[in-house]
């Protein structure tokens, strides 16, 4: 919802004196109407805010010539936080199959031109309602994961950071609270997200880059990246893991992320039974992921366990698909990372 605590509709129309109707109708109902006339001028809307609900008309003009099957695409594609935001098409194509690819593109109503108004609130205020349902839902099973990670979180030596798909604040443990308050290597803008004012531009556009790509690709839940420091030597190493409520119908808004925080330039090595309970790996796995971290080449790991070089090229593609990564320099990091923040859970030390 808007400052205002409306609900927030952006509606396309390129027929200017039905756009300006549509905005009237829905403005005296109480939305809180923003308004487009080409698919161009949605795309820059969508980037300046985020709308409870979507009217759209199919035969949209303009220069871009995009129908609204564009602005559809894209919202479904390039925009994972709206997944649950109603989409309704407005148009003059009433014919079956014209309904029927609507419905196959994944558009939620379709509603035939000359607009009944009534109808169309009703159908606006069904769909909120059934959004606000599920996200009543939502939020009751993200909040009991977000006390459950709390609670294993604040447990941890190294600096961990909890936060949802947009980077927002959930929790900070002890650690982490540290480098706020002793190294201001983070903080909390008037949004609640979690901003790095010592960080290059670009390595904070990546890690918001990757928080988006791994909301949207459902089998991806690691990814390790730098985050430059600029004018410091000391760059931080921000291993990024995503955490399901659990419920397969509302994985896009119950998504958490703990961003495991750690200087990039001093990192040792779990100990195995560490990166057992963090990975999911078997001990054996486990003790080529250790001894990789600790600067072994693939023929030492396979002298040391007393296996053959193949065995150990067998665990370790079992490793890249246990922790999402391709190469084993990705590999390496991403063990660092966690052996900076997670305690010694296992025995001697290799």
């Amino acid at each position: 919802m808007g400052a205002s605590g409306k609900v927030r509709v952006l509606c396309i129309e390129d027929e200017r004196m039905l756009l300006d109707d549509l905005r009237d109708e829905l403005c005296a109902a109480g939305y809180e109407v923003s308004t487009a006339e080409s698919a161009h001028q949605a795309f820059k809307l969508l980037g300046e805010f985020t709308p409870d609900l979507i009217l759209c008309d199919v035969m949209l003009g303009g220069d871009d010539a995009a129908d609204g099957y564009a602005v559809l695409r894209h919202v479904r594609d390039q925009r994972p936080d709206l997944l649950a935001t109603p989409f309704i098409f407005l148009t003059a194509l009433s014919e079956r199959d014209d309904l029927l690819q609507a419905k196959l593109h994944g558009v939620d109503d379709y509603l035939v031109k000359p607009v009944d108004y009534d109808l169309l609130l009703a159908t606006m205020s069904a769909r909120l309602q059934q959004v606000g349902r599920l996200k009543g839902a939502r939020s009751s099973s993200r909040d009991e994961q977000v006390e459950r990670m709390r609670s294993v979180l604040s447990q941890l030596p190294g600096a961990v950071l909890l936060c949802d798909g947009d980077g927002r604040l959930l929790y900070a443990n002890q650690r982490s609270q540290h480098l706020l308050q002793e190294q201001a290597l983070w903080r909390v803008d008037g949004a609640g997200t979690v901003i790095w004012p010592h960080a290059v531009p670009e390595s904070v556009r990546q890690l918001h880059l990757n928080l988006r790509q791994m909301s949207a690709l459902p089998g991806e839940s690691r990814r390790v990246q730098t985050l430059d420091m600029r004018n410091s030597g000391d760059n931080a190493l921000v291993s990024l893991i995503k955490v399901d409520c659990g419920d397969a119908s509302m994985v896009a808004a119950c998504q958490l992320f703990a961003l495991f925080i750690c200087n990039a330039q001093s990192r040792p090595a779990p100990d195995e039974e560490a990166l057992r309970m963090l990975f999911g790996l078997t001990r054996t796995e486990a003790k080529v992921a250790r001894l990789l971290a600790l600067g072994k080449r693939s023929e030492e790991v396979a002298e040391v366990l007393f296996v053959s070089a193949t065995t150990v090229a067998f665990h370790l593609r079992n490793l890249f698909q246990k922790t999402g990564v391709s190469r084993q320099s990705d590999l390496v990091a991403l063990i660092l990372a966690a052996g900076w923040t997670l305690p010694n859970l296992g025995g001697e030390q290799l």
